[in-house]
């Protein structure tokens, strides 16, 4: 073989093996899989979904899992209870593109305490302030479990796409706009809202405090199939 032909059939060789290994998505067909409609229930009441598990992997443990630290903040309103956010504006896995939120599992006493050592407040509207946390208790979060997660994806899902996927759910609610539809799947601790004039948002908790999920829909009536 020629010089002049050498490099050329390497190339297409090299190509040729980058092909055959990798997946039509660009990962490994052997690695793992982590898609929004992969929910596995656990004997314990709580799921493993995006390669955690609720309930008991950290902050820690998901900002491995996705390459990216989050941003973390205390929500306190002055009406209602105060949450430990922590927040990925870009996130991919699988090929799928999305933000996600995930909320920590602290108590009422430790949560006053975050809010008295913060080191920052700002207001972001009536009645609501966002807290940034001491450089400590940033730790303390990423050491502390999640105890819900909320993914809310780029790309815009149809209906039918979401049904093939997710399956029937047990229940649908509708909100009192009538564009917004709650599709309740209790077995799996998911409330897939499905809103059709904007994007899709995916609420998950342990399937043992799918009960979380219902009370904020309690004041909507509107449920079209039988309650769960």
């Amino acid at each position: 073989m020629g010089k002049s032909t050498f490099w050329p059939v390497l190339l297409l060789t090299i190509v040729a093996v980058v092909i055959a290994v990798l997946s039509p998505d660009g990962s490994r067909p052997d690695a793992p899989r982590y898609l929004p409609w992969e929910i596995e229930p656990l004997a314990n009441g709580n799921s493993r979904v995006f390669g955690i598990v609720l309930g008991e992997s950290t902050l820690g443990d998901l900002e491995h899992r996705i390459g990216e630290e989050a941003e973390v903040s205390l929500f306190a309103p002055d009406k209602g209870k105060r949450v430990v956010e922590g927040y990925f504006n870009s996130v991919a896995l699988s090929g799928l593109k999305a933000r996600m939120v995930a909320t920590l599992d602290f108590d009422e006493q430790q949560l006053a305490g975050l809010f008295d050592r913060g080191a920052r407040i700002k207001t972001l509207a009536v009645g609501m302030r966002k807290v940034t946390l001491s450089d400590d208790d940033v730790l303390l979060a990423r050491a502390t479990p999640i105890v819900a997660l909320t993914y809310l994806p780029r790309a815009d899902l149809k209906p039918e796409v979401l049904l093939r996927r997710f399956g029937e759910p047990a229940r649908r609610v509708r909100e009192d706009n009538d564009k917004v539809v709650h599709w309740l799947y209790p077995g799996k601790g998911l409330d897939l809202v499905v809103n059709e004039e904007g994007k899709e948002v995916l609420q998950y908790v342990p399937p043992r405090h799918f009960d979380r999920l219902l009370k904020p829909l309690e004041k909507f009536n509107q449920a079209i199939d039988p309650a769960i």
